[in-house]
């Protein structure tokens, strides 16, 4: 896809530590992000693909498609939000990044937060989209733990998202439902190829059940969030019904340089259910025009 720049997105295959990881590349100039995608079916590229092109005209971007997720190898058995956030660190030296700005949504917020913990010295600003780790309670509420626990529930998910356009539609509309017209046929088409090829995980599986305790979250940086010096923008879509706003005001008040914008009319997808709104506070955030 040419930007208006000129440059194409490029397809990368690399070697990180031994995993091999597809990673999208835009822009040729520019302070550099690394876009970091959530869980569940997304992907380098999909939740955050209209930010990569938005941000491609001022910034050099990589998206990676992180372990267990899209194209690239499946995750390593034992891995939680640490050692994601851990990950980093070699893939930005793969990429040849001494520092990099970092911009992730719903878990890749909580593994951006937890690497600008482990390592400060290589984030130059971090932006949390209705971010993970903020919170210690379960997103959806207790029935997630239990849904976690009913053996072959999940490969029976993925497999009725893969057959159903119907169901993967209903799906989306579920979470964008402020913006049902953005349910395009291609974003559909584009989930479903991800179902398809997702095959039973048992490391997502063990992660998933690891990270999620009857109790709460097992991470969760909310007492650490007043460490944070780097400048951070904080994206919360204000009817966000897994990770309410109230998490995204609180870490507003406790990461002294912060910035917070609440996008109004918006679940918890918020590139996708207002790609305008969010694409203009990570631009004027990540490089303001002059």
């Amino acid at each position: 896809m040419p930007l208006e720049n000129g440059s194409p997105v490029k397809r990368l295959q690399l070697n990180v530590s031994g995993l091999q990881i597809r990673c999208l590349i835009a822009g040729v100039s520019g302070p550099a992000v690394v876009l970091l995608h959530g869980a569940g079916l997304d992907a380098g590229g999909l939740s955050l693909g209209s930010a990569m092109i938005a941000l491609a005209n001022r910034c050099r971007v990589f998206a990676p498609d992180l372990p267990g997720f899209g194209d690239s190898d499946p995750k390593p058995a034992g891995w939680g939000f640490a050692e994601y956030s851990a990950f980093l660190d070699p893939l930005l030296d793969t990429l040849s990044l001494p520092r990099a700005s970092l911009a992730g949504i719903s878990m890749g917020g909580g593994i951006a937060l937890g690497f600008a913990l482990q390592a400060p010295e290589r984030v130059e600003k971090l932006v949390l989209i209705d971010s993970a780790c903020l919170d210690g309670a379960i997103p959806g509420g207790q029935s997630m733990w239990f849904f976690l626990r009913l053996p072959g529930l999940s490969p029976i998910g993925w497999s009725l998202l893969g057959s159903s356009r119907h169901l993967m539609r209903r799906a989306l509309l579920r979470h964008m439902r402020h913006r049902p017209e953005l349910v395009t046929p291609k974003l559909v088409d584009d989930l479903m190829r991800l179902a398809r090829k997702r095959r039973p995980d048992p490391a997502f599986r063990q992660w998933q059940r690891r990270e999620i305790t009857w109790n709460g979250l097992r991470t969760n940086y909310v007492n650490r969030l007043s460490e944070i010096a780097i400048p951070t923008l904080i994206v919360h879509g204000d009817d966000d019904r897994l990770l309410p706003a109230a998490i995204a005001e609180r870490a507003h008040r406790l990461i002294p340089n912060s910035r917070l914008e609440i996008i109004r009319d918006c679940g918890h997808l918020a590139p996708l259910e207002q790609p305008e709104a969010v694409n203009r506070a990570l631009c004027d955030f990540l490089h303001p025009a002059p």
